[in-house]
């Protein structure tokens, strides 16, 4: 490992946000800002990821020309002055429109003093900076799932300009004071919450670790079939093709059911790109078999220890990883990582015409105009297809699926199997 090679930042410095002028110590870590400063040490097992030599011709910034309307569908920003940042990257990279997500202290700066607390000011930041960029941002507010009045505290969020709901519930880490998933996602405390947003078509990024809430999360899906949600992160189910099929089948099943391609912190981020990488045959079919339900994001949580050029460096890592063939990752910056080399029409629907399904905008990128109620006027009321009944089980749930689909198999077919165990590794 490299590590004596990452920049140490922030040891015991603290940042004054754009929350109120509040204090906000950020935890002691090594954090990759600067490319040349960014190699992390690779899993021996995961070296089928990259080339087994040196390309020269293949630099850190190589990207082509950008064509699509991009949308991020996942970020974080600490405030205001983070924002910007994060706008300056967009317009170099293309992103047209980027959705903000609610976050606790604990999000925003992984300082284990910190809980699930101070989400609500943060909501209050996205929103405004929603409001001065209403044409480059869109917020999704969060809430405390163990806090009374949360339908009633939604609701007012969306009549002040929210475009969705961010819920940390599924999430298999905890804050530095417990987990973040307080309750069960089918818990009757979140019902009036799930059952409003059904009805009006609110949009939700729901972090769910599938490999430990699998049970929970068809319970839910199966109570509500029509919520319009994201389940970040590929539901963390990138590792194989087994998981890759249950995904499959949310997807196949429930009509409004999208993932995306973000991984989080920048240690998941190199995982999991070179577990794709391992996996690009039945990774390409599956993202082309599904391209119209998988969405672009970044998941980068921009906050001030992180500068600009890792903004960059990391939002335009995940298009080099979908758009070409062989890459190199500015987090290993010696190698050569192989990437999915997606075609343009699959690109078109990560980058452009998902989120664009996923959040009810127009052809125009344009976003319900939630504040003047639901249906929204210009907005058509989303179909309600009928949920077939083939693959459920006798308990009324659909079984997990037990056929494993060929590396180069680009058909994936929902089929009823038997449950599996979850991997107590996964940890997020």
């Amino acid at each position: 490992m490299r590590r004596a090679s990452l920049v140490m930042v922030a040891t015991a410095a603290t940042v004054v946000t754009m929350l109120g002028g509040c204090r906000k110590e950020r935890q002691p870590s090594m954090v990759p800002t600067r490319t040349n400063d960014a190699e992390i040490g690779t899993n021996p097992r995961h070296l089928p990821a990259y080339l087994p030599g040196d390309d020269p011709k293949i630099g850190i910034a190589d990207l082509k020309p950008r064509r699509w309307k991009i949308v991020d569908v996942h970020e974080h920003v600490q405030g205001e002055r983070d924002a910007e940042r994060l706008l300056g990257a967009m317009d170099r990279l293309g992103i047209d429109r980027t959705c903000l997500m609610g976050s606790t202290e604990y999000t925003l700066t992984l300082n284990a003093a910190y809980g699930f607390e101070g989400f609500k000011e943060n909501n209050e930041a996205i929103l405004a900076i929603k409001k001065k960029h209403p044409d480059r941002f869109c917020a999704f507010v969060t809430l405390n799932p163990l806090d009374d009045n949360n339908l009633r505290l939604l609701q007012d969020y969306v009549a002040r300009g929210a475009d969705g709901l961010k819920l940390y519930l599924g999430h298999g880490g905890s804050t530095g004071k417990g987990p973040f998933h307080s309750m069960r996602l089918d818990d009757a405390r979140m019902e009036a919450v799930f059952a409003w947003a059904e009805a009006v078509q609110l949009p939700i990024v729901l972090h769910v670790n599938l490999e430990k809430f699998w049970d929970e999360t068809v319970n839910l899906l199966e109570k509500h079939p029509y919520l319009r949600v994201d389940l970040p992160h590929f539901g963390l189910e990138k590792g194989d093709s087994r998981r890759l099929m249950r995904l499959g089948f949310l997807l196949n099943r429930y009509p409004y059911v999208y993932t995306d391609v973000s991984a989080g912190y920048y240690t998941f981020q190199t995982e999991a790109f070179e577990m794709l990488a391992m996996n690009r045959p039945l990774v390409r079919a599956f993202c082309e078999a599904y391209g119209e339900k998988i969405m672009y994001g970044a998941d980068m949580v921009v906050e001030p220890h992180k500068d600009d050029a890792y903004i960059v460096n990391t939002a335009r890592s995940y298009m080099q990883f979908l758009e070409s063939d062989r890459w190199r990752f500015f987090l290993q910056p010696t190698r050569i990582m192989l990437g999915l080399g997606l075609d343009d029409q699959t690109l078109r629907k990560v980058y452009e015409l998902a989120p664009r399904a996923f959040l009810l905008a127009d052809e125009n990128g344009r976003l319900p105009d939630r504040t003047r109620g639901w249906p929204s006027p210009g907005v058509r009321e989303p179909a309600r297809p009928r949920i077939p009944p083939e693959g459920v089980s006798a308990a009324g749930r659909p079984d997990v699926l037990s056929r494993t689909p060929s590396p180069t198999s680009s058909t994936f077919e929902a089929r009823p199997g038997s449950t599996s165990t979850p991997d107590a590794r996964i940890t997020r």
